[in-house]
């Protein structure tokens, strides 16, 4: 008698099973390597995933050399063997999933509309508010700052500074929060860019049906869990290495100075219009028109910085945005005593924003030495003073 496998029951070995539902999968599997029953990312994909080669030909073995998880013990005269942690074991529900061995790591992923500002996916419901902040930082950054939004580092209150990148593409707002080199950041956005575009297709973003959104976000899970495991498996190629800025100087267009969102000095240092600020109504002359303008931007300002506090529980230290390549202006924020923060409208490298805020500091201690009485005279001096000092500085620029 000639045996013969049954066709219709697979092998044991070639069923998966969801680690969550407990449903069997057996060949072929989902090509989004989710699970049907459920729709949750399938870990367990690749270690029944058979390799394709496309070539015909016999794969060509390569020896590995692994990283050596064995110590000798003099004591006891024998090999003691170190447990690593398998960094693939995560779930997008997370706190923090790491990416490398070297504290990179990543907090939140998310997708909104520009337009619409249209919650698309946020892989992680406990950070989900920093989509409301990516459309009030774009509204900003291509407002009066003319360019496009970048990335944003955030300081918390135990002094852990985090990073979130951008990327604007098509009416989409691309977000990454964590710590990661520039470049990486980069990378994961465009990977996310090119995933979620081809889901979306031909569809109006801001016009998703629940059903459409849906199998949207249920695939993109995967996507995102793909990505994941690629950017760890291509640490080897990666290069942590930035590119320069172009310019070596850094210019200050706006200074602020507030005591818990109340603006005390509002000073604009542009003469040459470099900041896109239009306001409404006539002017008799130019100190008035001025003065509107110092004012518009000054509430712009603290509603974005208050906005962040209140939702992220952190400050922002800069607000990057794009003009051109490696031509940037930043918003950028610096905390003193008795809860006052000096904000900062600059354009250029911003390896000078130290220099720019150690030549401002001695004349701010003068106003910020005890806390804001409602008084604003002292600070009228000391916006008059700091005018001065920016205006013997050859156009604003410190190098």
């Amino acid at each position: 008698m000639i045996p013969f496998s049954n066709p219709i029951f697979p092998k044991k070995k070639d069923i998966i099973t969801c680690q969550y539902c407990g449903y069997k999968i057996a060949k072929p599997y989902p090509k989004d390597q989710l699970c049907p029953n459920c729709g949750k990312f399938l870990p367990d994909y690749y270690e029944y995933k058979e390799p394709v080669n496309k070539s015909g030909l016999e794969d060509k073995k390569v020896k590995e050399f692994d990283t050596r998880t064995t110590t000798p013990s003099s004591k006891f005269g024998e090999k003691v063997r170190v447990k690593e942690r398998n960094m693939e074991d995560f779930s997008l529900s997370d706190d923090m999933i790491l990416l490398d061995q070297n504290n990179e790591y990543v907090r939140f992923f998310g997708v909104a509309t520009k337009e619409g500002r249209k919650k698309l996916y946020f892989s992680n419901e406990k950070f989900k508010y920093l989509l409301e902040l990516s459309n009030n930082l774009d509204y900003i950054a291509t407002g009066i700052l003319g360019g496009e939004l970048d990335k944003m580092l955030l300081i918390s209150r135990e002094n852990v500074k985090e990073k979130c990148q951008f990327l604007v593409k098509d009416n989409l707002i691309y977000i990454v929060f964590g710590i990661f080199p520039d470049k990486k950041g980069k990378w994961i956005l465009e990977q996310m860019a090119k995933y979620f575009s081809e889901l979306v297709g031909n569809e109006d973003e801001d016009n998703l049906t629940e059903i459409v959104r849906y199998d949207i976000e249920r695939k993109f899970t995967g996507n995102i869990h793909f990505i994941i495991r690629e950017y760890m498996r291509l640490q080897g190629v990666f290069t942590d290495k930035e590119i320069p800025y172009l310019e070596d100087w850094m210019r200050t267009d706006y200074l602020g100075l507030s005591h818990m969102s109340i603006g005390v000095i509002s000073l604009l240092l542009d003469k040459e219009n470099h900041l896109d600020v239009e306001v409404p109504g006539e002017f008799k002359n130019q100190d008035e028109e001025n003065e509107m303008k110092e004012s518009l931007l000054t509430a712009k300002i603290e509603a974005i910085a208050a906005n962040t506090l209140g939702n992220t529980g952190s400050y922002p230290r800069w607000i990057a945005v794009k003009l051109g390549f490696q031509r940037y202006r930043f918003l950028t924020f610096h905390k003193y005593q008795n809860d006052y923060f000096l904000s900062l409208l600059s354009e250029g490298n911003l390896q000078k924003l130290d220099a720019i805020e150690n030549k401002i500091e001695p004349y701010l201690y003068h106003g910020i030495d005890k806390p804001f009485s409602g008084n604003l005279r002292p600070f009228n001096k000391l916006k008059a003073t700091i005018k001065e000092l920016f205006g013997n500085i050859p156009e604003r620029k410190i190098k």
